[in-house]
């Protein structure tokens, strides 16, 4: 008994000088990677965290753009970093949950084991929206189009969610179309709305300002529900299509071994920020659906649903990349 006691003892002693340790974290800058190109939805959230978790906690968080191969380059930085809490990763659905799937030898990190997640940040369904030069004025008339001519859609890049909704659909409704990947979304859209392209699909973020200007069409929302910002597109449920969707989730995760005491801190500190009203102004200015608050250990859990979901969509859909 006595053993016992002097374990109990130590532990605690031992939990209570590690939380001492890291007591003063943040004790400079902290790195938040987003691995996407500026202007795409995961840096736009990137930049509205890391402005409210920089006033938080009294310290610099920069947001470090590291675009290329779908968002792999910079999850892998983030994976090799040092998990003291100093550098943070800006997730989302591609590099996360659909890369390892898509490109399982390529990919130089595992989701499940090489982070560990903080919360989530928020979520956007997919859209598809083509050029007004193209004569496309409806989804019937974007699938009727690509069966009789040569036709292009662009992506944020190979791997994306952007380009696996578009893949999804080429094999559900069986029409032909070219995949041409950019570096990020702002390429993908720009393309678009000089006509270099006829079709593009992405997170609604990035569009929105674009569809109300009139500079592209919105056709389609790939969701069960229509969005409350473009609230007169259709989804694909509704034109037919009820078992395409494709939500984009985005969350904030931490190299793997980053003491629980800083991502707990970080958990409790995001949460408190998307409960503002300030901050859900912001969410709506971007069109961005508000977050599920969960706990580390949910949102841990969350994203391995969301690692086996689109495993099996790539293996269904058997999809393939170059």
């Amino acid at each position: 008994m006595r053993l016992k006691a002097i374990t109990a003892v130590a532990a605690a002693a031992l939990a209570l000088a590690s939380g001492a340790a890291h007591a003063t974290w943040p004790a400079g800058p902290v790195t938040i990677v987003v691995p996407f190109a500026a202007g795409q939805t995961g840096d736009i959230v990137a930049r509205m965290v890391s402005k409210e978790l920089q006033a938080r906690f009294k310290q610099a968080f920069i947001v470090d753009n590291r675009p290329g191969s779908g968002g792999r380059i910079g999850t892998t930085f983030v994976a090799r970093a040092k998990p003291d809490g100093n550098t943070l990763l800006l997730t989302s659905s591609g590099p996360y949950a659909i890369a390892p799937a898509l490109y399982p030898k390529d990919t130089k990190y595992n989701p499940l084991t090489d982070f560990s997640g903080i919360a989530e940040t928020g979520s956007t369904p997919q859209v598809i929206a083509v050029s007004n030069a193209s004569g496309i004025t409806s989804f019937a008339d974007l699938v009727k189009q690509a069966k009789a001519k040569d036709m292009s859609y662009g992506s944020a890049g190979n791997g994306s969610l952007q380009h696996l909704t578009m893949e999804l659909l080429k094999k559900e409704i069986e029409f032909p179309m070219v995949h041409v990947p950019y570096k990020g979304s702002a390429e993908s859209k720009t393309a678009v709305i000089s006509n270099t392209l006829e079709v593009t699909s992405d997170s609604l973020p990035p569009l929105v300002s674009s569809i109300s200007s009139r500079q592209l069409k919105a056709i389609a929302v790939v969701d069960d529900r229509r969005s409350p910002y473009i609230p007169e597109v259709p989804t694909l449920g509704e034109l037919g299509y009820p078992k395409l969707s494709a939500v984009a989730f985005f969350g904030l995760v931490a190299p793997k071994g980053t003491p629980q005491d800083i991502v707990d801190a970080l958990n409790r500190e995001v949460i408190a920020m998307f409960r503002t009203p300030a901050f859900q102004e912001q969410m709506k200015a971007q069109a961005l659906t508000p977050p599920v608050e969960r706990t580390p250990e949910q949102f841990n859990a969350y994203l391995a649903g969301e690692v086996a979901r689109w495993k099996k969509v790539v293996e269904d859909a058997k999809v393939s990349v170059e």
